[in-house]
């Protein structure tokens, strides 16, 4: 997980005209003239699924996923996940609603999601244990009697999981050798736990991605070394040659468009060199 400013709203979300504050409005009225607050049937959100809602949102993330960075591009359909969850929100482990139905539209509450960090099922995990992940609508927060359960009250709660437009994930999540994350602060630790991100699967793809990186810089240095201690002229060049072209290598892992991104970054100041 890395961080990534939020860019400007498109159309469908943004401003009063549009049909993201439209909806917004019908939602929020619906649930305030249900009984006991509780829409029956529940609202049917749609803004949220516009065209130009999900290619801003594959422009932002670079057709990765918001939390574990898995490119979704060439391998299935991304979610259009809601950091607050719309319908329902899961506390004390009972489906609560409302959720956050003032916020299915609103664009700064909507992130791109693999199946595997959204939806909850089952998994195998780095230490082969077999168990459940996947955000669906969990939304822990530090104090629940602070949770934010109202369109017309301020927001007081402390969440306790990573936005990676707000935070910055590498103040609470530490990225170990061999694919390994670990938990920095009580965000990172339900951050890993919620979104899932010691699956199996995914520390060895990471692990892949910090063996590349690393063979290619390493590659780079015994070539600039034997290209400094060589006094042939042509063959000095050659070395030098190669060399940039494995650095050229190395830091093509850096492309935003790259997975794991998090992990390139962290192997890069490994070596003393700027990311």
């Amino acid at each position: 997980m890395i961080h990534v400013p939020r860019g400007p709203a498109p159309a469908s979300l943004s401003g009063t005209t549009s049909a993201g504050h439209k909806e917004t409005e019908a939602a929020i009225d619906k649930v305030v003239k249900a009984p006991n607050r509780i829409p029956v049937p529940p609202y049917n959100y749609k803004a949220y699924k516009g065209a130009d809602v999900v290619d801003a949102l594959r422009t932002l993330f670079h057709k990765k996923c918001a939390y574990c960075e898995f490119n979704y591009a060439a391998g299935g359909p991304e979610d259009v996940e809601h950091f607050r969850p719309k319908g329902a929100v899961v506390i004390d482990e009972k489906m609560v609603k409302p959720g956050y139905y003032w916020l299915a539209a609103d664009w700064d509450n909507l992130l791109p999601s693999c199946m595997d960090c959204n939806r909850k099922r089952t998994k195998v995990f780095d230490d082969k244990s077999v168990g459940m992940s996947g955000k669906a609508n969990l939304f822990p927060v530090d104090d629940e009697a602070m949770r934010w359960r109202d369109h017309a009250q301020p927001n007081t709660e402390q969440a306790l999981l990573l936005d990676p437009c707000v935070d910055q994930p590498l103040e609470h999540l530490e990225f170990l050798p061999q694919g390994g994350v670990r938990a920095l602060s009580s965000k990172g630790d339900a951050s890993i736990k919620v979104y899932g991100l010691l699956r199996e699967d995914l520390v060895i793809a990471r692990a892949l991605k910090e063996t590349r990186v690393k063979a290619a810089i390493e590659s780079a240095l015994e070539l600039t070394e034997l290209m400094q201690l060589e006094s042939d002229p042509k063959l000095k060049t050659r070395l030098r040659a190669l060399a940039a072209k494995q650095l050229a290598e190395a830091k093509s892992h850096l492309e935003p468009r790259e997975p794991y991104l998090a992990v390139a970054r962290i192997v890069f100041n490994s070596y003393g060199l700027k990311p």
